[in-house]
């Protein structure tokens, strides 16, 4: 009886060994996002709309702007080049930065895509 139950628990004991030598893989987070290319990327303005409530980039993009900022885009003029860069920490999902010059920022949100003109 002894001689079945030797191999039987150095097996087992094996088995624990390097069950436990093994370490998980890490929990990939998803790298899938609304945005195809990578940032900082800057864009011209094409449209604002609504008092600053939504700006409109060359690429078809339609931004929705956090309303604290909305003063701040509604100052912006089809042309402008503005500078994209993503919120480390955003507030309502407000997680891209939108910069014109030094001084002139706004928190927004992707909030739909048009056609860029030619293109319909």
């Amino acid at each position: 009886m002894l001689r079945l139950f030797l191999p039987l628990a150095a097996l087992l004991l094996a088995t624990t060994a390097t069950a436990q030598a093994q370490t998980p893989s890490p929990v990939r987070a998803s790298t899938w996002a609304a945005y195809d290319v990578v940032l900082p990327y800057g864009l011209y303005v094409r449209e604002v709309r609504d008092g600053g409530n939504f700006v409109i980039l060359e690429d078809g993009s339609i931004y929705e702007v956090r309303l604290p900022q909305r003063p701040v885009a509604a100052s912006w003029l089809a042309g402008d080049f503005v500078m994209l860069t993503r919120i480390s920490s955003p507030v309502s999902n407000f997680d891209m930065l939108l910069s014109h010059g030094d001084t002139d920022r706004a928190e927004a949100r992707l909030a739909g895509r048009q056609r860029p003109p030619g293109q319909e």
